[in-house]
């Protein structure tokens, strides 16, 4: 009777590691969209304050990265996930944004790196449900 037990219990372990292992390798995947996101847009404004024009295609680009990032995030935070996810339609035409508007949307570059940084901690209280 014990060994059934105990076997019952090994066998419901594998899929309860599997299942972590999974939104471990999810949430990593949601963190490097991000992390692309923000080192292209930083990289984007770097060559700006260079003296580069504008460039409507890296502007599309970004557009997509931003979109891509909110989508494996909506498992993780709906809030940044919402915020890439603005991200992506500013880019899309950032004439139509003032200033004020992207403070309003929480959209500003340095306050979506703080949480994206806060998310890389291992001790986050991201992804808890």
């Amino acid at each position: 009777m014990l060994s059934q037990v105990i076997e019952g219990v090994v066998k419901l372990l594998g899929p309860v590691a599997t299942l972590s292992k999974d939104r471990r390798e999810l949430k990593d995947s949601a963190l490097r969209a991000i992390s692309t996101a923000l080192d292209e847009t930083y990289l984007y404004y770097r060559d700006l304050g260079k003296g580069s024009q504008r460039n409507m295609d890296r502007e599309a680009q970004l557009a997509k990265y931003w979109s891509a990032a909110a989508i494996p995030m909506r498992h993780f935070d709906d809030q940044l996930a919402s915020i890439c996810d603005h991200k992506s339609e500013y880019w899309v035409n950032p004439d139509n944004y003032s200033d004020e508007q992207v403070v309003h949307l929480g959209i500003e570059l340095g306050e979506v790196r703080q949480a994206y940084r806060k998310m890389l901690s291992p001790i986050s209280s991201y992804g808890r449900r």
